[in-house]
């Protein structure tokens, strides 16, 4: 049965049922298998980081509003980003495969096979992944407004999770209100920058720039909202190799180092907001190579 893994940030992967942590399992990869291994969380993360950032394009030309609330947002993992095409890397036989093995979303049972190599037959174990069908993000947001038709957004939460120690998400961006020069316009439209880090540990460093367009239109209790949306995204990563019996192309004991990037670049938001009095309820769909959803609740003080 598939299971939702809906723990706030990264705590997805803690669970007593797995005896091995991400860090572990990634120290018995070298680089090339390691960034193939990590890949698809790159991509999940990164399109949920810059989901769920606006629920409404009007900024007030000037005059005091805030929005104080809870984002969560939530990439589907496909099956084919359960799996990667891996290589066994030893010196002492000739490099092989490609074999089909788990990512960090994929099965929880390893890869074995044998190697018929120098000095006989090897069994070439490719780690587990944590059976994850869904990637989901929940953190507090705060938007303040307006100073020449600008407002400010940040987001902010620091957690210890068993096993990975601190992790620490922090996120701000400013939006511009366009539709104070053009008064005919019937509908509210802004540009926003964002910018959005997360650290897990001493050994994953994420960073995300969106920059998007966005537009809605409000009729007493609905606003309609939408947008679109530049994206890049990186993540950089280093952990101690570990090895293993048969690996001998890097040493154990080595620091293995490398960058990820975000596999979205453009992407589409569509969305509803609800307006019952202060209180907000909003839900958009955003599309892009990796798709997410994102909801919201808060309170929204003088926004429209």
């Amino acid at each position: 049965m598939r299971r939702l893994v809906c723990v706030m940030v990264l705590s997805i992967f803690v669970s007593g049922v797995y005896a091995q942590t991400v860090e572990e399992i990634l120290s018995k990869y070298t680089e090339e298998n390691g960034q193939m291994y990590l890949q698809p969380f790159a991509d999940a993360f990164s399109a949920d980081f810059n989901s769920g950032l606006f629920h409404n394009a009007k900024v007030k030309k000037k005059g005091f509003s805030i929005y104080i609330g809870v984002v969560a947002q939530v990439a589907t993992i496909s099956n084919s980003a359960k799996y990667f095409q891996a290589y066994t890397d030893s010196e002492l036989f000739p490099q092989q495969g490609p074999y089909k093995v788990p990512t960090v979303f994929g099965p929880t049972e390893g890869v074995s096979v044998p190697i018929d190599g120098t000095g006989g037959m090897y069994e070439y174990v490719f780690p587990g992944g944590f059976d994850v069908d869904y990637l989901p993000l929940a953190m507090p947001q705060i938007t303040i407004g307006s100073l020449f038709g600008t407002d400010f957004t940040a987001r902010y939460i620091t957690l210890d999770v068993d096993d990975y120690g601190k992790i620490d998400v922090f996120g701000w961006g400013v939006r511009h209100s366009i539709d104070q020069y053009i008064p005919a316009l019937p509908v509210a439209l802004s540009v926003g920058y964002y910018n959005q880090s997360f650290k897990v540990g001493e050994y994953m460093d994420a960073k995300t720039n969106v920059v998007n367009l966005q537009t809605s239109i409000t009729i007493p209790v609905i606003t309609f909202y939408g947008g679109l949306g530049y994206e890049t995204s990186k993540v950089d990563v280093q952990y101690v190799y570990e090895g293993s019996e048969i690996s001998e192309l890097t040493e154990p004991g080595d620091e293995i180092k490398f960058e990820l990037e975000g596999a979205n670049t453009i992407r589409a938001t569509l969305g509803l907001c609800f307006n019952l009095g202060p209180v907000k309820i909003h839900g958009d769909y955003n599309m892009a190579k990796q798709n997410t959803f994102a909801v919201g609740l808060g309170i929204g003080i003088n926004e429209n």
